[in-house]
């Protein structure tokens, strides 16, 4: 059940959008992406139900124990202990998947928006990808908020997903729960890995910002032993002439 971790790798690499970045975007169909979106999606819907019903079940065991008598003190508590225990993970998880949900659709929406975009300007999918990405390395607003936007949401998605497999790992799942955990993250794998490339363009922007930077940084350097040497100067003329600063 191990998440694939391509969409951070991705999302935080700092790597040139070359030829096999773009090759990659060559391949991406928005409507296979969102296709598979849409059964991500569905599968965690499934999850949510699931442990919602989980949920229902634990408070009836609690209620049932609390209307016990006669039990041994010590033995009531360790099994309301156990009950309220793992109804504080079960809702967590609950919570985590509902915020997976929601991301998975943020995700289909934007997709869907790119693609009309995409539709609308009649080029292919691949020659879009590269002039946005040569929009976004000149710094224009609309394209790099549009690929920001994107951006936030699959690193969200991928967050909630870790999360949602570090939360399963700590109950204790039925063979029925585990066969349907197991079709979720096969959904979720799929997903993670095409929005991996779509994020390549990002990646080129981050490279573009190091370089920038490291230039400034570089250039105000040269500048500052510009200007020590420009006043070192003075001071040596001055010296020269006999001319003492007051």
């Amino acid at each position: 059940m191990k998440l694939l971790p391509t969409l951070r790798a991705a999302a935080f690499a700092v790597s040139l959008f070359v030829a096999q970045h773009a090759s990659a975007l060559e391949v991406f169909d928005p409507i296979n992406y969102v296709q598979n979106v849409i059964s991500a999606a569905k599968a965690v819907k499934g999850e949510i139900y699931q442990n919602t019903n989980i949920l229902y079940q634990y408070q009836m065991l609690v209620n049932d124990l609390m209307q016990a008598k006669n039990l041994n003190p010590v033995a009531w508590k360790a099994a309301y202990d156990q009950i309220t225990g793992d109804i504080n993970k079960v809702k967590g998880l609950v919570g985590t998947l509902q915020g997976l949900y929601g991301d998975l659709k943020k995700g289909g929406e934007w997709v869907t928006q790119v693609q009309g975009l995409v539709t609308r300007s009649g080029k292919s999918n691949a020659q879009w990808f590269a002039d946005m990405n040569t929009l976004v390395q000149q710094n224009d607003k609309v394209a790099r908020n549009l690929f920001q936007m994107g951006s936030n949401i699959m690193q969200h998605t991928t967050e909630m997903a870790q999360r949602r497999q570090e939360l399963q790992s700590e109950l204790s799942m039925s063979p029925t729960q585990q066969a349907t955990a197991e079709i979720t993250t096969h959904y979720l794998d799929i997903v993670t890995s095409q929005n991996a490339d779509i994020l390549q363009l990002n990646a080129a922007k981050a490279q573009k910002d190091a370089q920038k930077d490291a230039q400034q940084a570089e250039d105000d350097k040269e500048k500052a032993a510009d200007a020590e040497r420009f006043i070192s100067k003075q001071q040596a003329e001055r010296a020269a002439y006999g001319v003492t600063e007051q």
